[in-house]
């Protein structure tokens, strides 16, 4: 089977036959592409991360196995630390989850977004025990904060990715965090200082910085396709990173009400939000994401922001577990382990 997928030679077009891939020409018949591995990921299919259980959390695992997943992040809300350590306490050991981004609460009172404004907090030492946790792979953190690029510092010695989020750094703050050792921007566009011409914000240092990453969650809605295009352009091609930011609400119905980090909120055609209309994270998942980019932008784009790049961004070098395959349509024909 001639397949389009990122192959020793890059991306083109392979012949796929037991399990390798040979370099070969003509129009691909199929998809092949690496399971998808979320490092933004609040919940899914009823289940919020930060009230889950071990068994829900399995249940999540194969909630997001059936859906092409290899591997996730779950990822905390702005809470008290006492909750925080409650999720981490009951986070099994499973090798779906690939580690721990805690999101918050070191931002921006300024930009929260959906995360409860009331447990935003400074940088303090009383958040070590948990920011040493071994499973804590990435923290999103607002780079203006007092002591952010101090924290920074040490967390990107220790391994620990960093990315810059919720937060109303100006350029040069964000410079500053990038700098320090920041590795990416956490999603793109929302809930960050905005390019202006003149001060070119977050956002524009996102654009500008070629060696930071930058999260895109790309449903059409948080950033439209337009956005999403210039952000593409202006990236090296390793550099983007689809995740969902998907919560309980991914995969569920349309109009179904749910409470969500102590708000209300509603789930409407692909997304969910609060009753001032707010986003509250998203109803995606990688999958929907995927499909949204690979029609967009093209299947090169869709493979690399999915699988292949965030992967990288958290020094993944083990060979992908699942393959994908899909048709021309982009509809999901096959999950299966890697030969």
């Amino acid at each position: 089977m001639r397949v389009a997928a990122v192959g020793p030679r890059g991306f083109g077009v392979y012949l796929l036959e037991g399990g390798e891939l040979t370099p070969t020409s003509g129009e691909p018949e199929a998809i092949l592409a690496p399971g998808f591995f979320d490092i933004h990921v609040h919940g899914g299919n009823g289940t919020d991360v930060m009230d889950a259980t071990p068994a829900q959390f399995g249940d999540l695992c194969a909630y997001f196995a059936g859906l092409g997943y290899e591997a996730f992040l779950p990822t905390t809300v702005t809470a008290p630390l006492d909750a925080v350590k409650h999720f981490l306490g009951n986070l099994p050991s499973h090798e779906m989850i690939a580690g721990v981004h805690l999101e918050g609460p070191f931002i921006s009172p300024k930009f929260p977004g959906a995360q409860p404004k009331e447990w935003i907090q400074p940088i303090g030492p009383e958040w070590d025990p948990v920011l040493r946790d071994p499973r804590v792979r990435v923290v999103t953190l607002a780079p203006e904060l007092p002591g952010a690029t101090q924290l920074i510092a040490r967390l990107s010695e220790e391994g620990v990715r960093v990315g810059m989020g919720h937060t109303d750094a100006s350029f040069a703050q964000a410079e500053a965090g990038f700098k320090a050792g920041a590795s990416h921007v956490t999603h793109t566009f929302n809930a960050m200082r905005g390019f202006h011409h003149r001060e070119a914000g977050t956002a524009g240092y996102a654009l500008s910085e070629s060696g930071l990453a930058a999260e895109l969650i790309y449903d059409r809605l948080h950033v439209c396709p337009e956005a999403a295009g210039i952000l593409i352009r202006s990236k090296p091609a390793d550099k983007l990173i689809a995740v969902s930011d998907g919560t309980a609400a991914s995969g569920l119905a349309a109009g179904t009400r749910l409470s969500m980090w102590k708000h209300e909120a509603i789930v409407g055609n692909g997304d969910v939000r609060l009753p001032d209309g707010t986003l509250a994270g998203s109803a995606i998942t990688l999958l929907d994401a995927f499909r949204n980019l690979a029609a967009d932008f093209g299947v090169e784009v869709a493979i690399r922001a999915t699988s292949l790049n965030p992967r990288a961004l958290l020094g993944v070098t083990e060979a992908p577990r699942v393959e994908l395959l899909f048709d021309l349509k982009f509809n999901l024909l096959e999950i299966s382990p890697r030969v």
